[in-house]
């Protein structure tokens, strides 16, 4: 049996979102797993979420461990699996033994709905960079526009952002996960704009660089080569290829400015905004329809 503790996966079966791995567990036969089945353990603030023709569940914590030790052995996913929360199961007088998700590789390939989903969330945080542009006025702060970016989430219909904005300007630009300061907005620096929206829990993520003034000749260079990276890999990219093979093409393409790609070409996005597969040049997975990752050299 495999116990499910990532709240990914558990929405992913059940429509349900939990908070932290631990407040709801869901049990499942290793044979196939299967949406509308399975065990869910969790307490009555939550149990009225699932449907009880789909589920058995068990919402008393008493009963937790006369459930779960029939069992003696689980499977679960190291990467979500804390200390307390091993601890907390194994006093079940259950052992665990250390596998992947099931679910994680199933995620991997999505529905058309999870695209549409996908696809709207993307419209939708591209909508807010629109608007967010006449407030990019000299001496706001980087936390201004930080918080404008959410607001506007909000009002255009998200749930919120899956990691709040990032604002760079200037000298700050050059760090790529910087977080805003009261840095103030001159006329001549370059603005980095990182977000991240959720729609009907579905992520987006998109990375713009500003500038309120001509362009210097050196970073219209490089931004002009980063852009050309970009849709060649796109376009290059075919099913059955390594997606390693995108990664090792997008450092060869970028020639000497390789040395400041300090990190890899991009991730799979869906309910989380950062989900397998890793598109990295240690990538051992195979492209395959139906994936939907970012690309950002």
């Amino acid at each position: 049996m495999h116990l499910i503790i990532n709240p990914s996966d558990i929405y992913y079966l059940t429509s349900v979102r939990s908070h932290d791995p631990g407040e709801i567990l869901m049990l499942q036969s290793t044979e196939g797993v299967r949406q509308n089945s399975g065990i869910i353990f969790c307490d009555l603030r939550t149990s009225a979420l699932f449907d009880a023709e789909k589920y058995t569940i068990i919402d008393q914590r008493a009963e937790w461990a006369e459930n779960m030790s029939q069992f003696h052995t689980f499977e679960t996913d190291p990467d979500y699996l804390t200390q307390t929360l091993r601890e907390k199961i194994e006093w079940y007088g259950v052992q665990l033994t250390m596998k992947k998700s099931p679910i994680t590789e199933q995620r991997i390939i999505k529905t058309s709905w999870e695209t549409q989903k996908l696809r709207e969330s993307q419209r939708l945080n591209k909508l807010v960079c629109e608007k967010i542009l006449p407030y990019l006025r000299e001496w706001s702060t980087e936390e201004e526009i930080a918080r404008k970016i959410q607001i506007l989430q909000l009002e255009l219909g998200a749930s919120g952002p899956s990691f709040p904005p990032i604002v760079a300007f200037g000298e700050n630009s050059a760090v790529p996960h910087h977080s805003p300061t009261k840095r103030r907005l001159q006329s001549t620096d370059i603005i980095l704009l990182d977000m991240w929206l959720v729609y009907e829990w579905y992520c987006s993520d998109m990375t713009r660089m500003v500038y309120q003034e001509n362009i210097p000749e050196e970073a219209r260079k490089i931004w002009e080569l980063v852009t050309s990276v970009t849709q060649e890999i796109i376009q290059w990219a075919k099913p059955g290829m390594k997606i390693s093979e995108l990664d090792t093409k997008a450092r060869q393409l970028l020639g000497e400015y390789e040395k400041y790609f300090t990190h890899s070409l991009g991730h799979g996005v869906g309910i989380d905004i950062h989900e397998a597969p890793h598109v990295s040049g240690k990538s051992d997975e195979i492209l395959t329809p139906w994936m939907i990752l970012t690309i950002e050299p």
